[in-house]
């Protein structure tokens, strides 16, 4: 599961990942407004971690 989240901590997203291993996803940029997010990576229930991600226009 990734989960986004904007930087008053409120979740805005959420998207499903199915395969173990390696992985990738496709954020629509349309989806979010420009500016500043956190998007947290969590395995089998656990937080694997935490970053930011910039979107620009």
């Amino acid at each position: 599961m990734l989960n986004i989240y904007d930087m008053q901590g409120v979740q805005i997203n959420s998207y499903a990942i199915n395969e173990r291993g390696y992985s990738s996803i496709k954020i629509q940029g349309n989806e979010l407004k420009p500016g500043m997010y956190l998007y947290t990576l969590i395995v089998d229930g656990k937080e694997v971690g935490t970053k930011r991600m910039i979107l620009t226009e």
